[in-house]
């Protein structure tokens, strides 16, 4: 996710869009922390388990949009990868620090039996790090970055695209541009919904191409693609989803139609400042929370735990993002990342 538009300003829709999605995950995980604790008996219809997911392909589709980009207006590819690294560890650090400290410790799932294994604490520090487990079979540390596995390729491969296209007809931008299409179809070939990063790319692309105008049926067209790809997602069918997603997103790219609008209101708006804070973040903050819960709906019964959970947690997540991405995202990244010229 980075802060930088076509015309260098940020447009309202798409990052409106950045914050539902965020807001989705969160509340989708909220549902399940309190159902898989005991707070409540109610599953919900299929598609919750969906929602989350779905939310995180939008967020493959914002990628795919803003990446293609700024590595097209730029073509630094060195400060590129600066600047990824900078948006994506401060926070992601800490949180991993906190994980492999407290995690083996706390017997949290598989990481009990890294604690007289030092070796092997070492390894799964590092492969997390480098984020391999949301894309091979590795144990993962903060269950909700495998997201963040399939930015850091994607990030990689656009970044060897560019290089290899900017040195067109000469060996060194074949073997990177090679490079890249192998890594593209590897990667493709196990996890097709890596298509929802192309969705972004061709967005932008016909947008440069001034192929992308206010069509007359912009909103219903909107609303038909966010409803339709969402379907499609819930019943398999990716590629068909990915292809929905792609009018729907087209339109938030010109700002147009309704979802544009809504997208575009204030609270969304700030959202989606927070929004990797808030990604990242929530799943500690609702875990201590569903603990207290859990031990208050034993030692009090009458007390409505679900709803404190529901309520509590999601104030807490919200502070708890705010803080972070204000004290993390901005003051430590400035001062780990001084900006230079």
């Amino acid at each position: 996710m980075i802060r930088t538009e076509p015309t260098k300003t940020i447009n309202p829709a798409i990052q409106g869009l950045r914050g539902a999605a965020a807001l989705a995950v969160m509340l989708v995980h909220v549902h399940f922390m309190a159902l898989n604790g005991g707070l409540t008996k109610l599953s919900g219809p299929a598609w919750i388990e969906d929602l989350g997911p779905y939310a995180v392909m939008l967020f493959f589709c914002i990628s795919g949009y803003l990446i293609t980009s700024t590595l097209s207006r730029h073509g630094d590819v060195r400060r590129f990868a600066v600047n990824r690294v900078a948006r994506i560890y401060p926070v992601f650090g800490l949180l991993h620090l906190v994980m492999f400290t407290a995690g083996p410790f706390m017997n949290y799932e598989w990481m009990g039996a890294l604690r007289g294994d030092p070796l092997a604490w070492a390894g799964h520090f590092v492969s997390n790090l480098l984020f391999l487990p949301g894309i091979f079979d590795l144990p993962i540390a903060q269950k909700n970055t495998w997201s963040l596995s399939y930015e850091a390729w994607f990030y990689l491969v656009a970044g060897l695209l560019s290089a290899g296209l900017r040195r067109r007809w000469t060996l060194p931008g074949m073997i990177l541009s090679g490079l890249a299409l192998l890594m593209i179809s590897v990667v493709a070939w196990r996890e097709v919904k890596v298509v929802f990063f192309a969705v972004g790319a061709l967005v932008w692309w016909g947008r440069r191409r001034g192929l992308l105008n206010a069509p007359p049926l912009a909103g219903i067209l909107g609303v038909l693609g966010c409803v339709g790809g969402f379907s499609l997602y819930c019943h398999g069918h990716y590629l068909l989803s990915a292809a929905a997603a792609l009018v729907f997103f087209a339109g938030l790219a010109t700002n147009c139609g309704f979802l544009a609008r809504v997208l575009s209101t204030p609270p969304l708006l700030w959202l989606g400042k927070v929004s990797y804070s808030l990604y990242l973040l929530h799943p500690f903050v609702l875990d201590v929370l569903r603990r207290l819960c859990v031990k208050m709906a034993t030692h009090f019964p009458g007390v409505p735990s679900l709803a404190v959970f529901w309520g509590a947690g999601i104030i807490a997540v919200l502070l708890a993002s705010a803080a972070c991405h204000a004290l993390v995202e901005v003051r430590l990244t400035r001062f780990c990342f001084p900006r230079r010229g």
